[in-house]
């Protein structure tokens, strides 16, 4: 069923006022919408209604005249395919709910009836809920099997909705209805695992190069963690050779942490060859330098030992893939069995060397330290006078 809305300037005015649309007379419309109550309702059964109400009934004979002034509202909006009248029904619904009569029965209709306008409107999780309460009253009602099971499927519960409708067939087992629904939530259950299946493989295909990535760094036995310091999107990558190649970052903590960043050090390479380039002659002098102490002979490397906390492949695949988290952990501990410490590094290590230490654990990316021999600015840093990091 598909509903035509006025403006919601319109809705609004008529929700408020209580005013039929424009267009329609009072005796088109049930007695809830008309502009005035006659003197005498006996003719108009929901005018009769509406008047017991106000009068002093039993809290059943209430709640009969709000579900059937509900209903009128109900068979409004289908007639006249208008969301107001349906939006009225509902209040009428919660006004008979609200009276909390001792009838079971008569309060499963209530909620049978409101999960009804709920799926017509296409509120599946109220229709769903509706349906339940209706059953928590008496589980006997089929109609209220019918519609939660509808609302279950609105919501992609399939297994929820084929129980449901497992649960309504033991009342009755005859019903129409609650076949055919089990019937599509069956599937649409096997497409949505259709679906599910693609972009699972999807995923994996995607991921595939990450997890590889991971897989190979890990195999080593080498350790990576969270950096401690923005990396960007800086990541190693292997060649046809099945060589691991890193980015490394020089830090000059002298500088305050100002650093160079090597984009490719094959895990072979000795250091001291990227050095030799760096320092060399024909490489520009630190402009902050001064007195030339970072001569090339004069320098010296140094790592951090236990920077970070090792991650899974399952965790580093998901970084490779996605990239690293804003968030940093706490960063390297200064006492116990895993406190960092500085370790000086010999220029004829590789790379490989100094990542298979097990006390190397990868800050993201490898991260050396350079240093000046001889300055008291090395000894106030190695003491651990300054920041580790």
């Amino acid at each position: 069923m598909v509903f035509t809305d006025s403006s919601d300037d319109e809705q609004e005015q008529h929700t408020q006022s209580k005013q039929p649309p424009p267009g329609l007379r009072n005796e088109d419309l049930p007695a809830l919408f008309w502009d005035e109550m006659p003197a005498d309702g006996s003719e108009h059964p929901d005018a009769a209604a509406l008047q017991a109400i106000m009068a002093d009934t039993t809290p059943e004979e209430q709640v009969e005249g709000f579900k059937n002034l509900g209903n009128d509202a109900l068979k409004a909006g289908l007639r006249n395919k208008k969301k107001f009248y349906l939006r009225q029904a509902i209040e009428q619904y919660d006004k008979g709910l609200q009276v909390q009569c001792a009838d079971a029965a008569l309060n499963s209709i209530l909620c049978s009836n409101r999960a009804h306008v709920n799926l017509l409107l296409g509120n599946f999780r109220n229709a769903y809920q509706d349906g339940l309460a209706a059953l928590r009253h008496n589980d006997g009602n089929v109609k209220a099997f019918y519609r939660a099971a509808k609302g279950a499927l609105g919501l992609r519960k399939y297994d929820r909705c084929m129980e449901l409708c497992a649960q309504g067939l033991h009342v009755d087992p005859g019903s129409s209805e609650l076949k055919d629904i089990s019937r599509r939530a069956a599937v649409q259950k096997e497409a949505q695992q259709q679906r599910d299946s693609a972009e699972q493989r999807r995923q994996m295909l995607i991921r595939s190069p990450a997890r590889s990535l991971a897989e190979a760094v890990l195999a080593r036995g080498w350790q990576v963690g969270r950096p401690q310091f923005t990396i960007g999107d800086r990541r190693p990558a292997v060649d046809e050779e099945g060589l691991v190649h890193w980015p490394v970052l020089f830090f000059y903590p002298e500088a305050s942490m100002q650093h160079d960043v090597v984009d490719d050090v094959c895990e072979e390479d000795m250091l001291r060859d990227h050095l030799d380039i760096m320092f060399g002659p024909e490489a520009p002098a630190l402009d902050w330098d001064a007195e030339g102490q970072y001569s090339r002979a004069n320098l010296e490397l140094y790592f951090l030992s236990h920077a970070a906390t090792p991650l899974t492949v399952e965790q580093l695949s998901e970084v490779y893939f996605g990239g690293w988290p804003e968030v940093h952990e706490a960063g390297p501990q200064r006492y116990g069995p895993n406190a960092a410490g500085w370790v000086r590094v010999e220029e004829q290590w590789t790379l490989r060397d100094i990542l298979d230490r097990p006390d190397h654990i990868i800050p993201g990316i490898p991260a050396l330290f350079v240093l000046a021999k001889g300055t008291d600015f090395r000894q106030q840093f190695l003491s651990g006078d300054l920041p580790l990091l």
